[in-house]
């Protein structure tokens, strides 16, 4: 089911910036994931391993977040599209004709 993109990226939008909204929960989880590593000790069992796993669960937060906002960038250039393309319309035939 193919979704309308411009009301997409405003459900996503809206959902993304309230307050305490995806954004400060995608902050929230990354600063722990940060935090954790650094609480592991070099000489730890297995620390390098404990390191992978946080870096690379914070990478995947940081990828989810930036999907997100590709999300809302598509919506907001589709809505733009369509606004430079009602304003076309909107004009004379004979200035149409030229652009």
């Amino acid at each position: 089911m193919e979704q309308d993109p411009i009301l997409r990226a405003r459900r996503w939008k809206a959902f993304y910036e309230e307050k305490g909204g995806l954004k400060a929960i995608l902050q929230e989880i990354g600063t722990r994931y940060i935090q954790r590593m650094s609480e592991i000790a070099p000489w730890e069992a297995e620390a390098d391993r404990k390191l992978l796993r946080l870096a690379m669960a914070n990478r995947i937060v940081g990828q989810i977040d930036n999907l997100i906002q590709v999300i809302i960038a598509d919506g907001q250039l589709a809505d733009q599209a369509k606004e430079h393309a009602r304003k076309i319309e909107n004009l004379p035939e004979r200035k149409r004709r030229w652009l």
